[in-house]
This record gives structure tokens, sequence and C-alpha cells, in this order.
């Protein structure tokens, strides 16, 4: 079949099945003339723009969406088996880890809707740089048909760029917007956020669960989604306040000693600057941690990104700075260089790190943990709440 690679980590045993499931989903998605097709794609927050437009859209109109914790690879032709007759649309992540990635995706579906949160470095192992993931990225735009849309973060100067690529209507949002949906009055807390949304002379107040304020960005793209689908900002604001937090993606979990943001779902040098500012906003009462792991596949930037973030955190009123594993430790070294004034620890296993975050954690703290998703530091966050750390990964096995 065309795209083969998108299999490059299964066992070979396993191909064929996922070769004739893709080809059935194909050929199943051709018995659903009427259901359109909504594509997200960016570097950071696609998960939670997906699962935003999911909770926007279903105030007016029957919707299917992707399970967020499965890989795009098999989301999607699991998806568009969903789908029904009577469904509206069918909301689909295109995230991309390796060139052609996203033709593999638009063999399966074209979109008449698609939405860019941003591009970033990420899996420039692969895409070797910013350029490589613009240049994977804006496939999805290209596929548009002329009278769909495009749903552009304005703020973003690269994305911004994509909008010389369709003869598809562009749809703007962000803060340079002028005619986009607007946020103020922005406040958070553990418990989560609050902010009024406007548009034209309308205006609506969300009471949203989601946590850092970098994350409204997917407010913007699913409520500017909502917009285009012909939702009022009323519909809108209901189906923002629905939505749910992604799990392991800047999750708030309370334990007895304490508070954890968990976003250890994965990590890249944007992500983790993000998180960080999270932690130093929500954080003002707090003794604050950040326990960080690797941000892989960045390839031969990666020595580049890691110091970059340390020297980032040594800006920061952090209390204790803690890094897992020998690429991780040039977070902390360059945090010390820069005259970082918190604790720096760095160690090579996560057994090591989580004693020391026992050991460190008391009643008033604030944990960050984040890193790459097969670094797995969720166990941390399990075993900081008291419960088993076994888990089971399709390419790790069982780890503990």
């Amino acid at each position: 079949m065309p795209y083969s690679q998108v299999y490059r980590n299964i066992e070979d045993w396993k191909k064929p099945l996922h070769v004739v499931h893709a080809y059935l989903a194909k050929i199943y998605f051709k018995f659903l003339p009427s259901t359109q097709v909504i594509g997200v794609t960016g570097s950071v927050g696609k998960t939670l723009t997906q699962n935003a437009i999911c909770s926007v859209l279903s105030k007016k109109f029957k919707i299917v969406c992707g399970d967020e914790n499965l890989d795009p690879t098999y989301r999607i032709p699991k998806t568009i088996f969903a789908a029904r007759p009577w469904h509206k649309f069918i909301v689909l992540e295109y995230g991309v880890e390796h060139p052609q990635d996203m033709d593999y995706y638009l063999w399966l579906a074209r979109p008449q809707f698609a939405i860019v949160t941003n591009i970033a470095l990420t899996h420039t192992k692969y895409f070797k740089s910013e350029k490589g993931v613009y240049a994977e990225k804006v496939k999805l735009i290209k596929a548009l048909p002329p009278t769909g849309t495009a749903i552009l973060n304005k703020n973003d100067k690269v994305v911004a760029e994509m909008k010389s690529q369709t003869k598809a209507n562009v749809f703007w949002f962000g803060k340079t917007s002028k005619m986009g949906i607007k946020i103020s009055d922005y406040s958070q807390d553990l418990r989560g956020s609050t902010f009024r949304m406007h548009f034209h002379k309308d205006k609506a107040a969300v009471s949203w669960k989601i946590i850092g304020k970098h994350q409204l960005l997917s407010a913007q793209a699913a409520a500017s989604m909502g917009i285009v689908a012909g939702l009022s900002l009323k519909q809108i604001a209901s189906g923002l306040s629905q939505v749910e937090v992604p799990l392991h993606r800047l999750n708030v979990v309370k334990t007895q000693k304490a508070y954890i943001l968990d976003d250890t779902y994965n990590s890249s040098p944007k992500a983790a600057k993000e998180s960080i500012e999270t932690l130093v906003d929500l954080g003002a009462t707090h003794k604050k941690l950040a326990i960080l792991g690797e941000m892989k596949d960045l390839g031969s930037l990666s020595t580049t990104a890691h110091i970059d973030l340390g020297e980032f955190i040594s800006k920061t009123n952090i209390d204790h700075l803690i890094t897992i594993g020998k690429v991780a430790k040039l977070i902390g070294k360059s945090a010390r260089k820069n005259k970082f004034k918190g604790q720096v620890l760095n160690y090579f296993t996560t057994q090591q790190a989580l004693v020391q975050a026992q050991k460190l954690t008391s009643e008033n703290s604030l944990i960050l943990i984040k890193g790459s998703r097969h670094a797995h530091l969720e166990r941390i966050v399990f075993a900081l709440q008291g419960k088993s750390t076994q888990i089971s990964c399709y390419q790790c096995g069982n780890l503990k």
C-alpha cells in the first residue's frame, strides 16, 4: 500500500492487519458523502483543540471525534469507522512525526476544514528544521478544496504563510486577528480558568476546565470553527465550558501532600516553556518543583534546545529543578550556568528522581512533571498519588 512507512514501529505480523483496516476505512468513508472532515494539525495543542472542537460543534451537530490517546496512524481509520451517515462532521487529528505521514492521512481522508495551531521545533530528528515541520504540515492546507476553509493562527508567522498555499477561504484567529475571536479577563487557579470571549458585538463568559494561558489558543481555534459552522457565541461558550482536559496534558492532580501538574504525555521546547510558565503563575504561594525528562526526537537541535530551556528556567523562581537522564542533565547545567537560584538535581533513572521528589514534597508543593512520551514519567505521578507505577506500552513493554 502507499505510505507503508507509517507502520514502521509495528511488528511485521501485524502490518497486514493494519493495511487491510486502512483500506477498508478509506472505502467505507466513500459511503459517507455528507460527512465533512475537520483536520487539526500543529506542533503543540492539537489534541486539546480536537477535543474543544468536538465539544463546541456537538452543541448543534452530530459529530464523531477520535480517541485522544491513540496514535493518529491508527486513530484516523478507527474514527472513520465510528462515523455514520447522520454525522455532520468528523474531527481528525493529523499529527505528523515523519516525512510523508501527512500523505498517508490525506490518502485516507481529505478535509473540508483545516485548523493549524502553530509551527515549532518538534520531531526535528526527522524533519531536520522548522522548515521541514512546515513543509509536512502545510500539506493539510494544500489539500483543501476551493470551497473549504483554513482556520489559521495569525500570531504564528510561519502558520500565517500558509495562506498563500491554498485557494480555500481563510479564517484567522489569534491576538493579531482583527476580525477573529477575542479573549479578555483571563484568570486561572488550580481548579481551571475563566475568561470572556468576544466576536464582533457579541460576548460570552467561559468557565474553562483547562489551565495554562497558552491553552487559550485551542479555545480560540475551536471557537473559530464554531463561528465558521454557524454556531452562536453562547453555544460556543457552552461547548468550551464542557471540554475535558486531555489525559497527562497539564492535568491538575491533587495528592494528600501536594498538587501535581501532570504534563507527561510528551515534551518539546515550546511546550516545556509554556508549562514552566504555568507552574510559575499558579505557584505564586507554593514551593515549586519541576521534574523534567528529555525532549526527544530533536536530532541535531537537541543539545541547543535543552541548553536554551535551562537558560529559560534560570530566570524563574522555581525552587527545585530535577532532571532525568543524560540529555536532560543539560537543562540543569545550563540553569546553573545562568545563575538559577533554585536547587538543581540530576538523576539517571525515574526511580531515583521519584525518591528525591518524595523527600522534597511538602504540604505546600506544586510539582510540574514533564517529559517525552516514552520516558513514561506518568509513573512518578502515580507513585506520588500512592498508586501502582506498573504500566504497559506497545513499544516499551511492561514497565514498573
